[in-house]
């Protein structure tokens, strides 16, 4: 079983202070809204959420436009 992208990747870093964040929690998907990672700074206790399903979708949408058409 494969773990989703979203699961593996790296925290962000704080906007604020430019440090490490730690994830403290997960906001299911519910309805229309979007699953949410949230993410704490150690250092200046600034939150940041992430919306993984929205950034992966980008991404497959720029990989999707780059590639070549078929012949």
């Amino acid at each position: 079983m494969s773990v989703p992208h979203s699961e593996t990747c790296v925290p962000p870093r704080c906007e604020a202070c430019g440090i490490g964040t730690v994830r403290i929690g997960k906001l299911p998907r519910i309805g229309l809204r979007p699953l949410v990672y949230v993410y704490k700074c150690d250092a200046c206790n600034q939150i940041t959420s992430v919306e993984p399903e929205r950034k992966e979708d980008a991404l497959r949408r720029r990989s999707g436009s780059m590639r070549r058409p078929r012949r």
